[in-house]
């Protein structure tokens, strides 16, 4: 196992600010189920509003995604996590470490959405939608987090300044989240919350498919850009 992605993992499973993180997630999630809930569930006739159960899943999506990009980052720190700068001082091979990071991003947002999954699954189960919207939004919320938390991580070793730094990762979540939103179709689907949307309603259709390997190849330039800025970073070091 890299031995990044192994750190990474057990100080966002245990450390002190991960289990807030987790808890305040849990709290939204769990609030927004709440309200969601019908004041009368015998009334099964007037419960068939899969509006809820779609929003309650962009909601997770959202923050999964922003929760995800912060933490890599840099702009939530995580006790004991160690930075991509940390690491570059480290022995590990450029390559460990840039992938390690971009499959920590990956194991946050799925663990987030794991989390999620059964808050989600009684409003659609009250709502009488079917369990697998959750799967496809999933597969759709996943990679869009991944993507966000690989151009973090690049963020995080590209940037210096700490306001630098939100400002990219910010313009980043608006452009794509919002941006791509606005965008006239078929490229509107570029927006996460558009092809969650789609993936949802629709299945998951090739469109859906497209949109997820855009994200997937996002995260894999964004290992490569994180590894050679590690080696420059290494190779400045030994001649200063």
């Amino acid at each position: 196992m890299n031995p990044v992605l192994r750190a990474d993992v057990r100080y966002r499973l245990g450390s002190s600010k991960a289990l807030t993180l987790h808890t305040l997630f849990l709290v939204i999630i769990a609030l927004l189920t709440f309200l969601s809930l019908p004041p009368d569930l015998a009334r099964l006739d007037e419960l068939r509003q899969g509006g809820l159960v779609l929003a309650s899943l962009i909601v997770s999506a959202v923050l999964t995604m922003y929760f995800t990009s912060a933490c890599a980052a840099g702009e939530i720190g995580i006790d004991g996590e160690k930075s991509v700068w940390d690491l570059a001082a480290s022995s590990f091979p450029a390559g460990t470490i840039a992938l390690g990071k971009v499959l920590s991003a990956a194991s946050f947002a799925a663990l987030q959405w794991l989390l999620a999954g059964p808050f989600v699954a009684v409003v659609a189960g009250i709502r009488g939608e079917s369990l697998m919207a959750i799967l496809r939004a999933a597969l759709v919320g996943i990679a869009a987090a991944t993507a966000f938390g690989a151009t973090g991580t690049f963020y995080s070793i590209m940037f210096e300044s700490d306001f630098a730094r939100s400002f990219a990762h910010w313009t980043t979540l608006l452009a794509v989240i919002v941006g791509g939103n606005a965008l006239p179709s078929p490229w509107h689907a570029l927006s996460p919350v558009r092809s969650l949307a789609i993936a949802v309603r629709e299945g998951v259709r090739p469109t859906v498919w497209l949109v997820v390997g855009v994200y997937l190849l996002t995260a894999g330039i964004c290992v490569g850009l994180v590894r050679r800025r590690v080696e420059r970073i290494r190779i400045e070091a030994r001649t200063t």
